[in-house]
C-alpha cells in the first residue's frame, strides 16, 4: 500500500518535471520560430543569440557553468540600443570592472569586463530572482557584440 502511493506520488512528480521542461522548450522554439534572431556568435560549443521578439529582445545563450550538454537559458529587455550602449561603453574602460542592469521587474544582468592576455572580454550573468535561473554566457569581445548586435565594426 505505501509502495504503490509513493510510485504514485514519484510518477506525478516526473509527469510534472516533464510538462516544466515541455513548456521552457515550446518557449524558446516560439521564440526561435516567431523571433527574429538580430545576431549569433558561437565559442567553442557555446553560443550567443540575440533575438527580436514582437517588442522584446532575447540574449538566448548556453550556460558555461551547466553540467547538462546544451543548457539554454534566456533573459530579455526592452531596448536593444540602450543595452548595446551599455555595453559598449564598459570596453572603453581599461580595468576590470563590473556593471549591473535590472532589465525588468525581477532580472538583474552584471556585465563583467576582465582584461586577458591585453584584450577587454565581457562575461554576462544573469540572475531571475523570483525563478531562481540564474547563468553565465561565453566570454565575447567586442567584435563579437558588434556582429551579435547586428552592427559594423
Amino acid at each position: 500500500m505505501v509502495s504503490s502511493f509513493f510510485a504514485y506520488i514519484w510518477t506525478f512528480i516526473l509527469s510534472a518535471v516533464m510538462q516544466i521542461k515541455m513548456t521552457l522548450f515550446l518557449v524558446l522554439m516560439t521564440a526561435s520560430i516567431f523571433g527574429q534572431e538580430i545576431g549569433h556568435v558561437k565559442n567553442g560549443k557555446h553560443s550567443v543569440k540575440l533575438v527580436k521578439a514582437e517588442n522584446l529582445f532575447l540574449w538566448v545563450y548556453s550556460d558555461v557553468n551547466s553540467k547538462a550538454i546544451h543548457t539554454e537559458k534566456s533573459f530579455n529587455f526592452p531596448n536593444k540600443e540602450t543595452i548595446y550602449k551599455i555595453i559598449i561603453e564598459g570596453f572603453e574602460k581599461n580595468n576590470n570592472h563590473q556593471i549591473l542592469v535590472q532589465t525588468d521587474q525581477d532580472t538583474v544582468v552584471k556585465f563583467e569586463y576582465k582584461k586577458i592576455k591585453g584584450v577587454m572580454r565581457l562575461n554576462i550573468n544573469h540572475n531571475n530572482l523570483n525563478s531562481k535561473i540564474a547563468g553565465t554566457s561565453t566570454s565575447l569581445s567586442r567584435e563579437q557584440l558588434t556582429a551579435l548586435f547586428g552592427k559594423q565594426a
